[in-house]
């Protein structure tokens, strides 16, 4: 048994040697020789500046500040920080495919005595200068140098490509930073409304002009337009007389205040320029321009933020339907284990109706219009179409439409919310039972 457990102590050394040298200890080693193959043996997170420098251009310098790249020349402003990841992905797989020790006799040969672009690249606490010459005649490789160092290396091209882009792309172009999570609340100003939407119970709400329950689609597309807008051109980096652009007073303007901040983050929509329109967020200095679809979003009157569902009830939460429609016979139909069961007409009893046929079709019927005001369509004579929606809970909610001559109408009896829809979704009221079988 001694023996045994001699045994066993050796297969548990040599199995952990194998462990930590083989497996971990290999990794290990293929980290070390990435980098000693890499141009600049450093690694993406140690780097915290670079500065791009072209002949008879300013220079371009980002600087890494808590997390976040910043663009501190020749413009003060945000950078955007995916350009960055992929100049500093680029300089970090750039490799020393060739080495030319004796490089330096001849630096006009290789671009190097005036180097059309020049990284200053800071890490560690380190400045190093990377000089970048001429392709070679591959076109797929430059010749490279780091200031002060004799030899001359090979690399992709792709990083000059990268590091040479302008300006534009190196600015953060987003038009209004959010956090659609951290949104509590949203204002939409412009010459139609002042409208008002809050988050309630993780649903939004309007709150003025009129309260009620939102469109949670328009609200939601609303916030990713603004939330992935960019700037198309940046017009002024210091505007002084806003009312120039149109911006004092603005035309439109979306505010938002996320939870814990007392203060709004706003976007401001002023003259157009062309297809585009001019805008600024006055937490920053810049006056740019933004797309036709953000204009449209920021023109919408409250109607488009209305709650337009008709038939508004989960399928969920339904017992039985049942579908009154002149001159045609009754269709009943039960909703159980997840199926929509056929009560009548008799000849299809029993069978399963397949609820993406008939009932998510008249789930999509919309409010085109809304009439808050009772008139005298609030007692529909002789409905063309009624449906009667039994709930789990046994109580009834009634839906019921009409065509009053090129109008097609809809009211919700129980709220009384009543308005016009269009012909098409009138239309999805009038299926063959066979045909959703």
């Amino acid at each position: 048994m001694k023996k045994v457990g001699v045994l066993l102590v050796i297969f548990l050394v040599l199995s952990a040697f194998v462990y930590f040298y083989e497996i971990v200890g290999e990794s290990d080693r293929e980290v070390a020789r990435s980098l000693e193959e890499s141009l600049l043996r450093t690694r993406q997170e140690e780097i915290t500046a670079v500065e791009i420098l072209r002949p008879q251009e300013e220079g371009i310098l980002l600087i890494k500040k808590e997390g976040e790249w910043m663009l501190e020349r020749p413009v003060k402003t945000s950078a955007d920080n995916s350009t960055v990841d992929v100049l500093l992905r680029d300089l970090i797989r750039a490799v020393r495919d060739r080495t030319f020790s004796e490089g330096g006799t001849r630096l006009e040969e290789y671009g190097l005595h005036e180097p059309p672009m020049t990284l200053k690249i800071q890490a560690n606490g380190k400045e190093r200068t990377l000089l970048i010459g001429n392709k070679d005649f591959t076109g797929s490789h430059v010749y490279v140098q780091f200031q002060g160092e004799p030899e001359v290396f090979l690399t992709s091209q792709v990083l000059f490509s990268t590091a040479g882009k302008e300006l534009m792309e190196w600015r953060d172009k987003r038009v209004l930073v959010i956090d659609r999570d951290k949104i509590r609340t949203i204002e939409v100003i412009n010459s139609t409304d002042t409208i008002r939407i809050v988050r309630q119970d993780e649903e939004w709400h309007l709150e003025s002009p009129i309260q009620e329950r939102a469109d949670q689609n328009a609200v939601s597309s609303l916030l990713s337009t603004v939330e992935f807008g960019e700037a198309q051109e940046f017009i002024s980096d210091e505007a002084q007389e806003l009312k120039s652009y149109g911006l004092d007073p603005p035309a439109a303007t979306i505010r938002v205040r996320h939870e814990e901040e007392d203060g709004w983050r706003t976007l401001e929509l002023g003259q157009q320029k062309g297809e585009f329109t001019l805008a600024r967020n006055p937490e920053r200095a810049f006056v740019f321009t933004v797309t036709p679809e953000i204009r449209d979003k920021l023109s919408q009157d409250v109607l488009a933020f209305r709650d337009k569902d008709v038939l508004d009830v989960e399928q969920s939460q339904i017992a039985r339907i049942v579908i009154h429609r002149k001159e045609d016979e009754e269709i009943a139909l039960r909703y159980e284990d997840y199926k929509w069961i056929v009560e009548s007409p008799d000849a299809q009893k029993d069978q399963e109706a397949l609820a993406y046929k008939f009932w998510y079709p008249i789930t999509e019927i919309r409010f085109l219009s809304i009439q808050d005001e009772e008139s005298d369509l609030m007692n529909f004579p002789e409905p063309d179409v009624e449906v009667i929606v039994t709930l789990n809970d046994g109580s009834q909610r009634t839906f019921v439409f009409v065509v009053n001559g090129d109008r097609y109408l809809a009211r919700k009896v129980e709220s009384g919310r009543q308005g016009t829809i269009s012909q098409e979704d009138f239309e999805k009221l009038h299926f063959k039972i066979e045909d959703v079988l």
